[in-house]
C-alpha cells in the first residue's frame, strides 16, 4: 500500500472455495487468500486490509427480480477498472455488522476472475 494513502479498513470475511483445490479464479485473490476485508458504505471500518486479507467491495445491482450482490477486489486509482467474473468462490462473515452493512444475508459470490 502507498504510505501516502489512507489505509483501507472494513470487516473481515472468510473465502469459501471449491473443496477439490482447483483454482477456478484464474489466479484471482481467492487462489491464495483465505480471507478478505470488505470495505465500503455501511461497513464499519475496523480492520485494515492487508496483502493476506485484500480489500473487496460489495456491488449491488437492482433488477426486475430484486437485487443481486457480488464482491469484487479493489483496484488502484492509477489502474484501469478491470472486468471481473465469478471464479467459483464465495465470501461470508458471521459478524452481524457485515450483514447489516450490505442488507443481505448469506454467502456473497466473489468475482475475482480476470482473463
Amino acid at each position: 500500500m502507498n504510505e501516502n494513502r489512507t489505509p483501507l479498513k472494513g470487516l473481515p470475511a472468510l473465502i469459501y472455495r471449491d473443496a477439490l483445490g482447483i483454482d477456478f479464479s484464474n489466479r484471482g485473490i481467492s487462489a491464495t487468500a483465505t480471507e478478505v476485508t470488505v470495505i465500503g458504505p455501511g461497513i464499519d471500518p475496523i480492520f485494515e486490509a492487508t496483502a493476506e486479507r485484500p480489500a473487496v467491495h460489495i456491488i449491488k445491482r437492482d433488477n426486475a427480480n430484486g437485487a443481486t450482490y457480488h464482491a469484487e477486489p479493489l483496484h488502484t486509482e492509477d489502474e484501469e477498472s478491470p472486468w471481473y467474473m465469478f471464479g467459483g468462490a464465495f465470501i461470508f462473515s458471521s459478524d452481524s455488522r457485515f450483514r447489516a452493512g450490505i442488507d443481505f444475508y448469506g454467502a456473497v459470490p466473489l468475482h475475482d476472475r480476470r482473463e
